[in-house]
């Protein structure tokens, strides 16, 4: 049960996680074209700082999975870690201040002119590829060291970090979670189209909004076919074993999700075709909810191992060698 709650937290963070990384990103092009168009300035308004207010939640939410999760030997490996944590603060830190100026700017209006336009769209790419870049490969590479496969160096400097970033399981789930950030950002602009369809004077406007978000959404949730299949590939042989059936959990959870994916697939496609009614976008909604949930149980439970098990190897250093 504590499994399930903890990986329920997880998923709710790595989801405030997508909308803050690739939410900006989408905002470039909301903004971009928003010129003569109010709906896309309501929109890329919306997201601007719906992914500033989701970047702190999902802070909070990471320390509150921390909590689920910590013991002596995670204590250990964070102090391992305590370099890039420091600097993944500073990062964080860095991104809350450009996406804080980011929806300022795009709430006083659309801008004016194409420095101004430049100059915003910098900003928000800044702020969502500095998240993006960071943050997945960092907690990816500490939950493979914590699952025990990857080895656990007594202290991580820029150089071994760099070395542990490359392992092909990292890049492939990092890939994965890249995705599935605009995937998920996709879907909250359906949320808020259907919010926006309960007032009859801003139907059309709904229904537009909803449309876009699931075209938005559907090419990645297309794409995570092809990227799962390399994730699948690359991780290390007991995680396959888990997912294949060695563990009746993960393999159930594991199934669940890809038919649940496919269900998405499809929801999305009616959304993206004009079908807004707001049955649809629920269950449209409501899919992306529970196939995220649904990876992250599984990804718990594949990469479960005693962290008080795994042995403390020191990673040779240049002046070692």
């Amino acid at each position: 049960m504590l499994e399930f709650f903890s990986s329920f937290a997880l998923a709710f963070h790595l989801m405030c996680m997508n909308i803050a990384s690739a939410g900006p990103l989408v905002c470039v092009w909301l903004d971009w074209r928003s010129g003569g168009n109010e709906v896309a300035h309501r929109a890329a308004k919306f997201l601007a700082w719906k992914s500033l207010v989701l970047l702190i939640v999902g802070v909070l939410f990471g320390l509150i999975v921390a909590v689920f999760l910590w013991n002596d030997a995670y204590h250990d490996l964070m102090h391992a870690f305590m370099y890039k944590i420091k600097w993944g603060a500073w990062e964080l830190l860095f991104s809350i201040v450009l996406m804080s100026l980011y929806a300022a700017l795009v709430s006083r209006g659309a801008a004016p002119r194409l420095a101004s336009k430049l100059g915003r769209a910098s900003i928000a790419v800044l702020s969502g590829t500095n998240l993006l870049y960071h943050f997945p490969v960092l907690f990816i590479v500490i939950s493979e060291v914590a699952g025990g496969y990857l080895d656990a160096p007594e202290k991580v400097d820029a150089a071994v970090f760099r070395s542990l970033m490359t392992e092909s399981s990292v890049l492939a789930r990092s890939v994965h979670f890249w995705v599935a950030s605009f995937a998920v950002t996709g879907v909250s602009l359906i949320g808020y189209g259907k919010w926006l369809l309960r007032d009859e004077e801003q139907k059309e406007t709904g229904s537009r909004l909803a449309i876009w978000g699931a075209r938005i959404a559907l090419v990645p949730t297309l794409l995570q076919i092809l990227v799962g299949v390399w994730v699948l590939s690359v991780l290390p042989p007991l995680m396959q074993h888990r997912l294949m059936g060695s563990d009746l959990w993960a393999a159930s959870a594991f199934g669940l999700s890809i038919i649940g994916a496919l269900w998405l697939i499809h929801q999305l496609s009616a959304v993206a075709f004009g079908d807004t009614r707001p049955r649809t976008l629920k269950l449209a909604i409501h899919l992306m909810y529970a196939v995220v949930i649904l990876m992250t149980y599984t990804s718990r439970l594949a990469l479960a191992r005693p962290l008080d098990a795994v042995p403390v190897a020191t990673l040779e250093t240049p002046d070692e060698c």
